[in-house]
């Protein structure tokens, strides 16, 4: 990884924390996990019980199947995870498994892609627990 690829997701993880903390009306920010640099297993942001990993790349559509593989990867059974992604020129969309949008659907293996407003309304309506520690 070059520095200004590093650069550019170190400033994604930052406009994603910063959004967080707008969009959700958060007192306390959402801080970035930097010990993810030196140990495994850890996400770019952890919000409650919420896992976020960020990706921000120049040219795609869809995200690889390897980033949500690793923010899965990272997420306990008691814990939820979200991949925040964007490619240049798009909308920031956020991945989520479609049991927390919906528990009566519980295939952990299914997912459904969210804009970023409506990811923060699902954490708004479903989720007030995992914001607490923050406001």
């Amino acid at each position: 990884m070059t520095i200004n690829q590093r650069k550019k997701g170190h400033d994604f993880e930052r406009k994603i924390s910063r959004m967080l903390q707008d969009d959700l009306e958060l007192k306390k920010p959402v801080r970035r996990i930097l010990s993810q640099y030196q140990e495994k297993d850890h996400p770019d942001l952890k919000l409650g019980r919420w896992n976020l990993e960020c990706k921000a790349y120049k040219k795609g559509f869809e995200p690889a199947s390897a980033w949500w593989a690793q923010v899965v990867g990272v997420t306990r059974e008691d814990e939820f995870p979200a991949l925040v992604y964007k490619f240049d020129n798009k909308p920031i969309r956020v991945r989520v498994r479609v049991s927390e949008v919906n528990p009566n659907l519980t295939d952990s293996l299914k997912v459904v892609d969210l804009n970023w407003e409506s990811y923060c309304y699902l954490l708004k309506t479903m989720y007030q627990d995992d914001l607490r520690s923050h406001f």
